[in-house]
């Protein structure tokens, strides 16, 4: 029998139910940061996340968008703990989570057929030991094993539509490395927005948006974001 632990809490005015494991992040302040930096036009018709955990971010994005949302989620608990938040949250219609690697996307979308793309990848290169977790998803989730940089930038330029986007978040000291894979890539960054945890120091993280050939031009840079404190789960 699968373990899990059940929190509800109100969002945009809704009641939501989300199931989740001691093991896994839950809902942080990265997730209402990315979710709330997300922009979705009427046109809009499919939405995708990759490594979408416990489908934080589309089950916060559910309370304010009509369009379909898949999760591409490789772990297996994490995959039946989002079916379980899925369907206590009557979403079957319009949210589903596909237990697979990304790199598995030819199996379920076709070239040119993704309106947005979303990603919260991992923050640390593999080799950096000394934020290796000892549990293995969380492992996975703060390092780079095939969820790249780069590789999320090729798949967004190979599943977008002319003119979607991509929402990611990341390290701000790796803007420039972000910056390089997108253009790489045929993707324009057209909004930034960093994150900050104290206006005395540096800005710890940055959201981005990038446009599948877009403009290299007219970059905006958003008002900074201020946390009273380092990012935690909601629920403490």
């Amino acid at each position: 029998m699968l373990m899990s632990k059940k929190m509800e809490f109100l969002h945009n005015g809704k009641n939501l139910i989300f199931y989740y494991d001691d093991d896994y992040f839950k809902i942080t302040t990265d997730n209402l940061a990315l979710a709330n930096f997300i922009k979705i036009k009427s046109k809009d018709k499919l939405l995708v996340e990759f490594g979408s955990g416990l489908m934080a971010i589309p089950l916060l994005l559910s309370t304010r968008t009509d369009i379909k949302i898949i999760g591409i989620e490789k772990d297996d608990k994490a995959s039946k703990l989002s079916e379980m938040t899925i369907k206590d949250n009557h979403l079957d219609d319009k949210v589903k989570v596909i237990n697979d690697d990304i790199s598995n996307l030819d199996k379920y979308f076709s070239i040119n057929s993704i309106d947005i793309i979303v990603c919260n990848p991992p923050y640390f290169l593999i080799d950096n030991e000394s934020t290796v977790s000892n549990k293995d998803y969380l492992k996975m989730a703060r390092h780079e094993g095939n969820m790249t940089i780069e590789m999320i930038a090729r798949l967004s330029k190979i599943y977008l539509k002319e003119g979607g986007s991509l929402f990611l978040i990341q390290r701000a000291d790796r803007l420039f490395e972000v910056r390089d894979a997108l253009i790489k890539n045929n993707l324009a960054i057209k909004e930034i927005q960093f994150i900050y945890h104290d206006l005395e120091a540096r800005g710890k993280l940055v959201l981005v948006e990038a446009r599948k050939s877009g403009k290299e031009h007219g970059l905006k840079v958003l008002k900074p974001i201020i946390l009273e404190k380092e990012s935690s789960d909601v629920n403490g």
